[in-house]
């Protein structure tokens, strides 16, 4: 990477994020694959993949009387085939944010004490399967970006047109970046995620 991420020139407000997003409901129920992140380590993962799914009794809550909860299932392979099926993360959503709780595995129990306030900067119209979905968060003093899609077979072609659109319109740039080595010959489900996004 030739220079060090910052904040997005351009992002989602929350209203749009949720009325893009259906109130979330298409950001859950759906397994997101991870295609890049611009945390280096990310590049030696050849699988990264996320279940995100509405607590039971959580769909129906009003967003705008209530927090909505949620859970996050992730589980990565790197390229050395070390294989790491986290542990459950809390999700929390409000109209104005929403938060990622990273769980600590302890032994004796799994704790999840801080939230990371996520911010969305762009979200897939209608279920696309080729269009960027990219949040970022602060976290001690850096700017740190996700970049998912509901296939992991996105084609180059389609990578390229993201990337120039986030440059363009949100001032992301692809150099900060490093991508998971997907296989082209990886079959969805084949690591124990849910065969369940719109197709």
């Amino acid at each position: 990477m030739s220079s060090k991420p910052t904040k997005p020139t351009n992002k989602m407000s929350w209203e749009e994020f949720y009325k893009k997003s259906d109130n979330a409901n298409k950001l859950m129920d759906r397994v997101w694959y991870c295609i890049a992140a611009t945390e280096k380590d990310i590049g030696n993962q050849k699988i990264f993949w996320e279940h995100w799914y509405w607590e039971e009794g959580e769909v129906e809550k009003d967003l705008s009387t209530s927090t909505k909860k949620g859970s996050n299932h992730t589980l990565t392979i790197s390229t050395k085939d070390k294989e790491v099926d986290y542990p459950i993360w809390p999700l929390t959503f409000t109209t104005e944010s929403y938060k990622m709780y990273p769980a600590i595995d302890l032994k004796c129990t799994v704790i999840a004490p801080i939230g990371l306030s996520m911010q969305p900067v762009v979200f897939p119209a209608d279920d696309s399967r080729t269009d960027f979905r990219v949040d970022y968060c602060e976290v001690l003093g850096s700017t740190m970006y996700f970049i998912f899609t509901l296939d992991p077979h996105i084609s180059e072609e389609d990578k390229k047109k993201n990337f120039e659109t986030l440059a363009s319109e949100n001032g992301v740039l692809r150099e900060w970046f490093h991508e998971v080595q997907w296989d082209s010959n990886y079959e969805i489900g084949s690591t124990g995620e849910p065969d369940i996004n719109p197709k």
